[in-house]
């Protein structure tokens, strides 16, 4: 039986592994229907498809990522045909965004494309005991407030 050090040393590295892999897919194009997105542009579609009437500001609130960074985004989704902006009648400086008809294709191509994914996964967990998978949640709850930490150490040393 391994000890204590060596089960924490193992959860460090298979979270390593497992960041790695999430990386690389996050940066791989994926075929969403005939389409062609990246893994933040699909976030995009999804949250307008939510959220119709969205702002820039409001997505990249949700998406906790900058106003630039959505806005490179939508411009992209805007060049591609699948996002429209209109003015906000109430406040001249904000525009809503909304999907067009290719883009809500888009976007149902991308729940597919997600449940997919989901399904595949849910398959390679089937021989996971309740108990097992229990477990796994509340070690990855502990792991996120760790990294939750990480991340709110290092925006002190910053500011």
């Amino acid at each position: 039986m391994p000890s204590r050090e060596e089960l924490l040393q193992e959860v460090w590295k298979s979270q390593d592994e497992a960041y790695d892999l999430m990386v690389e897919y996050d940066s791989l194009p994926h075929h969403y229907g005939k389409n062609i997105l990246y893994q933040a542009e699909g976030h995009v579609i999804d949250m307008i498809a939510a959220y119709p009437g969205i702002t820039i500001t409001e997505l990249a609130t949700i998406l906790k990522k900058t106003a630039s960074a959505c806005s490179q985004i939508v411009r992209k989704l805007k060049e591609k045909g699948w996002v429209e902006q209109s003015r906000n009648r109430d406040n001249n400086r904000q525009f809503n965004l909304t999907l067009t008809e290719s883009g809500m294709q888009v976007f149902r191509d991308h729940q597919e494309f997600s449940k997919d994914c989901q399904d595949k996964t849910f398959e390679l967990l089937a021989g996971l005991t309740e108990e097992e998978l229990s477990a796994h949640i509340k070690v990855q709850r502990v792991l996120n407030l760790a990294y939750k930490g990480d991340v709110e150490r290092s925006r002190e040393r910053f500011q």
